[in-house]
């Protein structure tokens, strides 16, 4: 069946679903003869149960080989801490290793004089304790992390909420059928095409972020950090026999 998906983030917002009639069709074998065809949405909320956060260093200097080099070891610094915090390496996962040129110029004759480079080394973290995100942060920014953000929350299984939205989206498509054959007259038959559109649960991000100029401190605050709703939409589309 085809699927459809879109994505919501914060407060549930009232969906309005439309309906479709067919009392006549060009062929008069057809199947969809005498239907009608009807929509609704069901909506489900249901908090994360995980939190990915981004850690990452940026260095620049004269070589490529050097700012790699200040990089590196500026990141082993940052994941040794994430272990001593607790952080298995499963729950670590390296995302992006760059390294690129930025040519300089004279502000006079603005010719060109020289390339600086400038490496970036991030990881993503995934966490189930809540509780622990903003003193990662803060320890990874003692350890040399200049570039933050983060967290996205997320369902490691939707399959209940999905479920429940389905049931709730199916009886209001069902209900709006049945009010239609009652005012005019016919009664519902068999189900003739049912189509899903299921809509991923929202990955919530929450930006937070350290400047590339941040430099470590002895001791960092770790910022406030809540959990957000997570909403789950699913709409269907059924058309019925016309009795």
């Amino acid at each position: 069946m085809p699927e459809t998906s879109r994505t919501t983030a914060g407060r549930a917002t009232q969906t309005e679903a439309s309906t479709t009639t067919t009392l006549g069709a060009p062929d008069a074998g057809s199947p969809l003869l005498h239907t009608v065809t009807v929509s609704g949405t069901g909506h489900m909320s249901a908090l994360p149960d995980q939190a990915v956060i981004t850690i990452g260093v940026q260095e620049s200097a004269a070589t490529a080989a050097a700012a790699l080099d200040a990089n590196s070891k500026k990141m082993q610094g940052v994941l040794a801490r994430l272990k001593a915090k607790g952080m298995p390496d499963a729950a670590i996962e390296t995302t992006n290793v760059s390294v690129y040129g930025n040519p300089r110029f004279d502000q006079k004759t603005g010719k060109q004089t020289g390339t600086d480079y400038w490496t970036a080394n991030s990881v993503q973290v995934t966490l189930t304790d809540f509780s622990a995100i903003g003193s990662l942060f803060a320890a990874a920014t003692e350890a040399g992390a200049n570039s933050l953000s983060g967290p996205t929350w997320q369902l490691s299984d939707n399959t209940e909420a999905q479920s429940k939205a389905l049931a709730l989206a199916s009886a209001q498509a069902h209900a709006k059928a049945e009010a239609f054959a009652a005012a005019n007259g016919v009664t519902l038959g068999e189900v003739l095409v049912l189509t899903e559109g299921y809509s991923s649960p929202v990955y919530y991000y929450e930006g937070y972020a350290a400047s590339p100029a941040t430099t470590a401190a002895a001791a960092v605050a770790g910022p406030p950090i809540n959990p957000q709703n997570l909403d789950i939409y699913i709409s269907v589309t059924i058309t019925y026999q016309l009795e």
